[in-house]
This record gives C-alpha cells, structure tokens and sequence, in this order.
C-alpha cells in the first residue's frame, strides 16, 4: 500500500491522471470529505485532514489490484466515525 498526503490541487491533478471515479462510498455526517475511488490499477481511500482554518490536505491510501487493505481500513474508519457520531449524538 502506498500512502500519501496531498493538496487538495494536486489531488484533483492525480485523480484526474489516474482516471479516478468514485466507488459510492463516503462517511455521511461528517465535515470533511472522505471517501474511495477506483482508478486504472487499483483503489484508493481518501480523507481529509484539517489543517487550519482555510486550508487541509489530504491523506491518500493507495493499493493496486483489489485492495483488501484499502477496504479494511476504510471500513473501520467507517466503524470508528459511526462510534464518535454516537458519542455526540
């Protein structure tokens, strides 16, 4: 698995050169944008960051093939979100 952060410009700039499209997946209630996309060799799981007030970046978890990993790690960054909006709930 390859990870790395990104600029929201350059995330467009890689999703767009990795003729990314979204795979229907996104934590709903949260601020930031996180979800997965599927690209020419593989998956990625992409989540925000908050940086400051006008700016955040992006994580980016890339893995080839089907991604098993990609897909594990997703589902419990689902799992745990679903936890803290019951906590604040």
């Amino acid at each position: 698995m390859t990870v790395f952060k990104i600029s929201p410009a350059n995330l467009e700039k890689w999703m767009h050169q990795n003729r990314a499209k979204y795979a229907g997946v996104c934590v709903e209630g949260t601020l930031l944008d996180n979800f997965v996309v599927v690209t020419k060799r593989g998956f990625a799981a992409i989540y925000e960051r908050y940086v400051n007030p006008n700016m955040s970046e992006y994580l980016v978890e890339f893995e080839p093939g089907a991604a098993q990993g990609v897909w594990k790690r997703w589902y419990e960054f689902e799992e745990r979100s679903g936890q803290d909006e019951q906590i604040a709930g």
